[in-house]
């Protein structure tokens, strides 16, 4: 069997995490790297949590740590990228993901060399034409950064499955979803960058395919060491999202469990539902809709821009779930 090649582009936090695990597990999949960024803690700590998620898992998988600030802060000095080294800054969101994976012993490996757009860089153009697929799961600055180096490398790319933005949810605003606000200008750039496809799969699927406590349960159960760690992060984020943001499709305690959504999906893509071929552009102004993912759907107006990017507006919760236990069950 030939393996789909992944480039997993994490701010590790809690649901990057299950996302990078079910990553490694499934035997579709060659794993290439891991690339950290500033998103839902600094880049120190996302690094952290990365490497000791890859030493659970063997160990194997290598780790490049990426930008410490935005795209526009690095590149004109417009800005401080958020949140800062120290952790704090608006994405201080630790009760849904902790400063690091406690679940996991600080990491003895240790992060590549190389930094992360360089490595990306340098592996896509050594890439055969079209061979890999980048699973951002955090702000896309990593990305950014790499296309502003070498415009080249779009070419290299089969595809781009992205959890970010919303269409009618948001979770760091009212319009406005995380990955994309954290770094709204580095979205724009890799939308205009001329990828062959790039797939949202944005709060409005994530929120849809929620985790319960007999979900978690469910996963406990399987008994290894990976699925005690995706278990008790689950449990951490529904106890996080009671008071963060509660969902509105059930009356009990859930959370969304964003990243690995994207993973199941290159599995499976009948995962995502009502997926939109769609023209999508990014809030970059600093009002209130700062860092919206202005998708363009259902509109129908003469004038309207071509499509440059498919959206999910919804997700299969059973398939999920049931994708999501039987990848754990392969740790045993």
């Amino acid at each position: 069997m030939e393996k789909r090649k992944l480039i997993l582009d994490v701010d590790t936090g809690s649901d990057d995490s299950v996302a990078i695990i079910c990553a490694l597990l499934r035997p579709e999949f060659e794993v290439l790297g891991l690339t950290t960024v500033n998103g839902n803690r600094c880049v120190d700590y996302t690094t952290e949590n990365t490497l000791r998620i890859s030493e659970l898992m063997g160990g194997t998988t290598p780790v490049y740590r990426g930008c410490a600030n935005t795209y526009i802060s690095i590149m004109l000095g417009r800005r401080p990228g958020y949140p800062r080294r120290d952790g704090s800054g608006p994405a201080n969101n630790a009760g849904v993901h902790g400063d690091f994976i406690d679940q996991c012993p600080p990491a003895t490996i240790k992060e590549q060399e190389m930094d992360a757009v360089s490595w990306l860089v340098k592996t896509l153009m050594e890439a055969e034409d079209d061979s890999i697929t980048l699973v951002p799961l955090g702000p896309l600055t990593n990305i950014a950064h790499a296309v502003a180096i070498q415009p080249k490398i779009v070419n290299k790319v089969h595809e781009i499955m992205y959890m970010g933005g919303g269409y009618k949810i948001g979770n760091k605003s009212a319009v406005g979803e995380m990955n994309v606000w954290l770094d709204p200008d580095a979205a724009q750039v890799v939308l205009s960058a001329g990828f062959k496809k790039i797939t949202f799969v944005p709060l409005d699927a994530t929120h849809k395919a929620y985790l319960l406590a007999d979900d978690a349960a469910r996963i406990r159960a399987i008994g290894t060491p990976a699925s005690d760690v995706c278990a008790s992060l689950i449990e951490q984020r529904i106890k996080g999202y009671s008071t963060w943001q509660k969902m509105v499709d059930t009356d009990e305690l859930a959370t969304p469990l964003h990243d690995p959504l994207c993973v199941m999906a290159l599995l499976d893509p009948t995962v995502l539902q009502n997926v939109v071929h769609a023209h999508c552009e990014i809030d970059c102004g600093g009002g209130a809709a700062y860092g919206q993912t202005i998708f363009d759907i259902f509109n129908g107006r003469l004038d309207a821009l071509p499509p440059n990017c498919y959206v999910a507006l919804s997700a299969d919760r059973e398939k999920y779930v049931d994708l999501l236990v039987e990848t754990l069950q392969r740790s045993k």
